[in-house]
This record gives C-alpha cells, structure tokens and sequence, in this order.
C-alpha cells in the first residue's frame, strides 16, 4: 500500500515497470519543509543477487551521476535501501517514445518524418557527449528509454544500466532486437553500438513497427541478417535518409557513421527549412494527449493501488548506503532549518512533526492541502534552553524506586565489608588488604597495607614485595590477569565486504570481537561488488579495544580507526 517511507524518500505510487526495475513515483524531504518530486527506480531483486550485474551498476553510476546534458535526464543517486538497490532520477513529466507510438491505447501508430528526425537529432546529441565527454555507451537505446515531455523536450534515461539478457547462448547487458552484432556476441562496445539502436529506434518511429524485434532469439536473428527496410519504405518524404540510415544499420561497425555527431548532422539536414519549435510544439502537444489517455485508462483499472513488498533487508543492510550522488543533492539536504520553537505542540510556532521511518505517514489534518508529502522528516531544532515539563506522578513513582533500590544496595555493601572485616581469611570482592611485614636491617619494623583493584590491567606489572610464603619476589601471574594482556579488534564495513587481518582471511563483516596479541597487524578490507581494497596497518596495547570502519560508498575508500 502507498505511501510508503524508503530511506529518505516518499513513495507515492508506482509508474511503470519492465524486465530490469521498477518506477515509483517519490518525494523528497529536506530542511525547511523542502520538497521536491522525483522518481526512484528499484532493480529487481533477481538483479540485486547477480554480482556481476551489481558491481557493473555500482561502477558506472559514479560516472553517470557526473553526466550533465539537457537531453540526458540526470541522475542524482545510486544507493541500496532495504537490501533493494535503487536510482533517484529527475521527475519528466511527459511519457516515453513507447508510450507515445501507442497513443494511450494497445495499437500502434507512427510519428511524421519530421518529428522522427527531431527526437533521432536530440537523441544524437545527448550521445554525442556522453561518447565524446565521458566515454559512456549507453547499450540500450529503445522506445522505453527515450522520453518526452510536454514542451516537446527529448531526454535520455538509464545510461550504463541496461537489463540483462540472454541471447546467442550467453549472457548479455541489452535488449534483444536493439542490439547489433557485435554486442549480441559479447565483444567490445563502442559509439557505433549506440549508432546501430538510435537507427533501429527511429525506423520504429516512423515506420510503427519494430525492424528487428521478434517473439524469439532465432526470430531476432533471422531479421537482423535479411535485407533492412528503408526509411523511404514507411514515407516518400524519407528517401534523403535511405543512405545513412542504412549505413546506420550495418552489421559491420566499420560501415556505420563514425560518431553521432554524423548522424545527427545528416538528420539535421533533413530539416532544413523546418522550424524545430514548431516541431516540438507539436510532439508536446501529442505527449499531453497522450497523458490524459493513459490517465484515464489508469482510472478504469480502478484498483485502490499496487501493495508493495520490499526485499527482506539482512542485519547489515537497515540504513541507506549510497555509492553515489549529484552535488544538487548534497544541496538539497542543507537547506536552512524552521525558525528556532517550532516544534510540535508549540503555541508560538507552526507544528512540524516528524515522519516515522516505519509504517505509513501520520493522518493528514483537515486544513493540509491534498498531497501526499507534506511534512519534512527532521524535526526542527528546539529552544536553547527549553522548560522543563512538570514531573507526572508515574515519574515521582520511578525515581522514589530507584532510589530505594540504591539505599538497599549501599547497605548491603557495608554490611558485607563488616562481615569480612572480621574474618580475616575472607577475600574482598573489589580490594584486598593484605598486612604485610617487610623486614629491615634496623630494629624497627614498619607494618604496611597496600590496596589494590582488581583486575589490574596494566602492561608491566611491577615486582611486590615478599613475605607472603612465595620463593621469589615476582608473583605468578593468573589466568584472567594473562588474558587481559589481549587485545581486541572490532571491524566493520558496507554490505559485501571481505577482510583478513595479517594474511588470514576473517570473513565478511560485521567481525565483532577479535582477539589479537598486541602488536602491529596488518587489516585488508576488499568490496566484492566494485572489487575495490583498502589496507591499514594498525598497532594494539595491551587490553586495548580498538573499531576499524571502511567505507566503499566514496571517490576513494576510506578506513576510520576508533579507539
């Protein structure tokens, strides 16, 4: 049921979902009763368990996070809530080229020369900068990864985080049927990758039919080796595009245009003599219908809302880990705070309560306006010196029995200590008062009594003097006081880290308590999903408790020593 709390979103409800994730639309809570909508996107959990699938993800979102294009829809967070990994993207409101050629019904339909032209020019840009900027293939350019808005705006989502699939026998990162050759083989990738799906899109575009995807693997296989269709095939108006697109659509990357800039220079001439604006007025106009189409099939359905089941999260896996994230959202979360006292039940302020992170949001009162997040998360600070609440008579009861129970437990104390007083054969429990007498050469003897708590946890324990029956002057040391000379190491880390200290391997952590000789070791922590290492040389006394925390989620991994 929605809403729902994850991390430090809002869960509203869900938008869509397909063979890699799951969208959701969210809301974000800041400082200052900050908001702002959003989408996260939560992978499968069949993908969550797939190492490869998973270090892949990880690595490349510290890329994607850094793209910034206007038609690249930007990604500001890569983390792991709930054992369940997730993407927080920017909100477009508009609807995806799938979307769009199905108009909000189940048949299909076709869009203009000249709009195609368009969304394959902006899609060629976006491309364009991510090959020639950040050195990015996008390896799943679809219908479902393009998306418009109502200005007519062309974006692109999901870069470096296709879906895998099977094909050819073997495990690929792609969607059957936009793939070319070379990536169905699982050889190298490159901008002629992308080149081949944006041909691939825009011949679906115009032509309303999809020239490669088939029910099967054989099927997808058997069209992509017979001759293409052209674009002149779906429109006369086209035959100018005939000759790049069809190099475009070569299985030979040698063949195709050497970069999308190529590609969207030869588009770009197609539309010479044509208003872009006009255009992407048009295609807004066509999202919006679009929009209210889906809207109302939507309301048919008329389900209360998809229940949602989140992964079941391991000991380790409660709190958020993020791996990466934008500067917008480090921005975001430093928002100025409330005026100082407007707390809940304040008379001099609004209220603001805070949002519980388990179960749903409280009940909304009756003056709130109809939206779901509303409320900031973190409470505002208080008062600097804030007036004590009268104490109940529940709490008078609790102090008058603690009290008691402390005046009971001194005068048990004096009464043992009086008992043994007595009985010199008795031990203390916390001292010991043993009277000893240390011979001297002059006629005078000094009687001394010498207190000391146990245990004694230090390095070197000095001699004591004799004359307690031992043959030498050193005492023998017992069990518990060689025990204290251990020390003891704690280590701790994210989700799928291995450590070893000096050599040996200790397994994943949490490692709650090691017992080490003191000393220097050497710590090795290694992150399975992005293989990363971060080692530590460290030095232990003797009855020392030290904490070793690492810490993947940055840049560079990092190791904080708690002593």
């Amino acid at each position: 049921m929605f809403p729902q709390v994850f991390g430090k979103y809002i869960l509203e409800r869900e938008l869509s979902r397909g063979g890699m994730a799951r969208v959701l639309l969210a809301t974000l809570r800041g400082a200052g009763g900050f908001e702002k909508r959003l989408v996260v996107k939560q992978i499968r959990e069949e993908l969550c368990s797939d190492q490869q699938f998973v270090s892949r993800f990880v690595e490349e979102a510290k890329t994607t996070v850094a793209l910034s294009h206007p038609n690249i829809v930007p990604v500001y967070e890569l983390g792991v809530e709930q054992g369940t990994y997730f993407l927080a993207l920017e909100l477009v409101d508009g609807v995806t080229v799938h979307e769009l050629l199905k108009g909000g019904e189940d048949k299909k339909r076709r869009l203009t020369p000249e709009q195609g032209a368009y969304i394959g020019v902006e899609v060629c840009r976006a491309l364009d900068y991510a090959h020639r900027r950040m050195q990015v293939v996008h390896r799943d350019i679809t219908p479902r990864n393009v998306m418009l808005d109502e200005e007519g705006q062309v974006k692109v989502i999901d870069f470096g985080i296709a879906a895998p699939a099977r094909v050819a026998g073997h495990e690929v990162f792609g969607s059957p049927g936009h793939m070319p050759p070379e990536q169905v083989d699982g050889h190298e990738l490159g901008p002629a990758t992308d080149i081949f799906a944006v041909a691939v899109l825009l011949m679906e575009a115009w032509s309303g039919a999809a020239p490669f995807r088939r029910a099967t693997e054989a099927e997808c296989e058997a069209a992509m080796r017979a001759p293409h269709p052209r674009p002149s095939d779906a429109d006369p108006r086209l035959l100018p595009l005939d000759e790049v697109i069809g190099r475009a659509l070569s299985l030979d990357p040698a063949l195709r245009p050497k970069d999308a800039d190529e590609l969207g220079r030869a588009l770009r001439k197609f539309m010479q003599g044509i208003d872009g604006a006009d255009v992407a007025r048009d295609l807004g106009a066509h999202v919006r219908s679009v929009r209210k189409a889906l809207a109302k099939k939507r309301a048919k359905k008329d389900r209360p809302g998809y229940e949602w089941k989140p992964s079941q999260p391991s000991i380790v896996e409660f709190s958020t880990k993020t791996f990466a994230v934008r500067e917008e959202v480090r921005d975001w979360k430093s928002e100025s705070p409330p005026p100082v006292g407007a707390t809940e039940g304040s008379s001099d302020g609004p209220s603001t309560r805070q949002m519980p992170t388990s179960g749903r949001p409280p009940p909304r009162e009756v003056d709130e306006p109809e939206t779901i997040a509303t409320r900031p998360l973190e409470t505002p600070v208080g008062p600097l010196h804030p007036r004590s609440a009268p104490p109940t008579p529940r709490s008078r009861a609790l102090v008058a029995g603690v009290a008691a129970v402390a005046v009971i437990a001194a005068t048990a104390i004096f009464a043992i200590r009086g008992t043994r007083a007595k009985d010199p054969g008795s031990q203390p429990i916390a001292t010991t008062t043993t009277p000893t007498q240390t011979p001297t050469t002059s006629s005078t003897q000094t009687q001394t009594q010498t207190q000391t708590p146990i245990p004694i946890p230090t390095p070197t324990p000095s001699p004591t003097p004799t004359g307690t029956g031992l043959a030498t002057g050193t005492p023998t040391p017992s069990a518990s006081a060689t025990a204290s000379g251990k020390a003891h190491l704690a280590l701790f880390g994210d989700p799928g880290t291995l450590v070893s200290v000096d050599g040996r391997t200790r397994g994943a952590v949490p490692v709650g308590d090691l017992t080490l000789d003191p000393g220097t070791h050497d710590v090795l922590f290694t992150f399975e999903a992005t293989g990363e290492r971060r080692g530590d040389r460290i030095t232990l006394s003797p009855g020392e408790k030290v904490r070793l925390r690492a810490d993947f989620t940055g840049a560079v991994p990092t190791i904080r020593v708690e002593r």
